[in-house]
């Protein structure tokens, strides 16, 4: 779920506030790297606006920062932490993708399935979408988001057969698996598929089944009328002010972007992920291997996780952004390195500090 990008201001900033930390030509770590954040973090808050940054780095088994900086709630004065509850928006996609592969791994659910062996009345058009394609933006169904038809309806608590209603009519974007377009109505689709092959719903089987086993006890999902201790509230800007973010019933991102957790959890999960603790490792290698498409071109996006570089180093990654938050995680395999930035600011650009600090940490200039 992401909203009002503008990548330009933060490379502005930076390049402007900071230019002895861009340019760092070799491998920063350990005291002197926590400075180089601090200082950005600092910068990052004063030039913003911006209420809250919450950052995590480690590398292997060495945890080397987890803090907050600012406000998680900027009429009250709470300071954010560590511990501060976000909204991750659409890193939810890859516990969603991860669920989806505990299934598969059970015999409950085939990559190659119609949506229809467990979604029996979706209207296919004359289409065979499998779970693959939901799972690789690859099915060519409308993303509900980029539709005018979901904008008033943003604050309804919709079922799934009434969010359903907004897009499953709408004609194809293209036939499943001629191309790669972001869709956040295929991972809301998936989540009622884990809810239909375990029995339960989407968000029992989160707890049930990646939560609790893994002790990640600050994450959940975002149910605005649970009491969540910690939890940020959102911001937004408008004409260089924060304002409190536009209201978004938290039925409506569902497995696309609904999740909370804090940079703890986050960096906790992604150890778990890669280690074998959540799916298998074969699991996990088709979750970080980029999709094909019809004509045999890479898409670059793997099962709820993005693959890139970094100067030639290797990055699974994925970023959200919904009302009032923006977020990126990224792992660098070669390196060990995991990087968490989560903000409760639309237009913090964490994306850009992930980067920033995982090219001081690789001496990139």
């Amino acid at each position: 779920m992401n909203r009002r990008a503008n990548h330009a201001w933060l490379i502005t900033l930076i390049a402007a506030a900071l230019p002895s930390m861009l340019y760092a030509q070799e491998p920063i770590w350990g005291g002197a790297l926590v400075s180089k954040i601090d200082a950005l973090a600092a910068e990052v808050l004063a030039q913003g606006p911006v209420a809250a940054l919450s950052i995590g780095v480690k590398r292997g088994d060495q945890l080397l920062l987890a803090k907050g900086y600012g406000e998680a709630d900027v009429e009250n004065a709470v300071t954010a932490t560590a511990e501060t509850v976000y909204r991750i928006g659409s890193i939810t996609k890859q516990f969603t993708a991860a669920a989806i592969m505990q299934l598969v791994e059970s015999g409950k659910i085939g990559l190659e399935d119609p949506i229809t062996d467990h979604l029996t009345d979706y209207p296919t058009q004359g289409h065979k979408i499998t779970i693959r394609h939901l799972l690789t933006h690859t099915s060519g169904i409308k993303s509900y988001t980029g539709l005018a038809a979901w904008g008033p309806k943003t604050t309804l608590d919709l079922t799934d057969d009434e969010l359903l209603a907004l897009f499953k009519d709408e004609p194809f974007d293209f036939a499943p698996g001629d191309k790669f377009l972001y869709n956040n109505s295929a991972f809301y689709m998936l989540g009622m598929v884990v809810g239909e092959a375990s029995g339960t719903t989407y968000r029992e089987y989160i707890d049930a089944h990646l939560f609790e086993p893994l002790g990640l006890t600050r994450s959940s999902y975002c149910d605005e009328q649970q009491i969540i201790p910690g939890r940020a509230e959102g911001y937004e800007i408008h004409e260089g002010q924060l304002m409190n973010d536009a209201y978004l019933s938290m039925n409506q991102p569902g497995a696309a972007g609904a999740l909370c957790s804090t940079v703890l959890d986050l960096l906790s999960w992604s150890s778990a992920l890669r280690d074998g603790r959540v799916v298998s490792m074969l699991s996990y290698g088709q979750m970080t291997t980029s999709a094909t498409l019809s004509d045999g071109s890479s898409t670059g996006y793997g099962f709820g996780l993005g693959l890139g570089s970094l100067e030639g180093n290797p990055a699974v990654s994925h970023g959200g952004g919904i009302n009032g938050f923006n977020t990126m995680m990224a792992y660098y395999p070669e390196s060990e390195l995991d990087v968490v930035v989560l903000s409760n600011t639309n237009g913090a650009h964490p994306d850009r500090i992930a980067e920033t600090i995982a090219k001081w940490v690789h001496g990139i200039k």
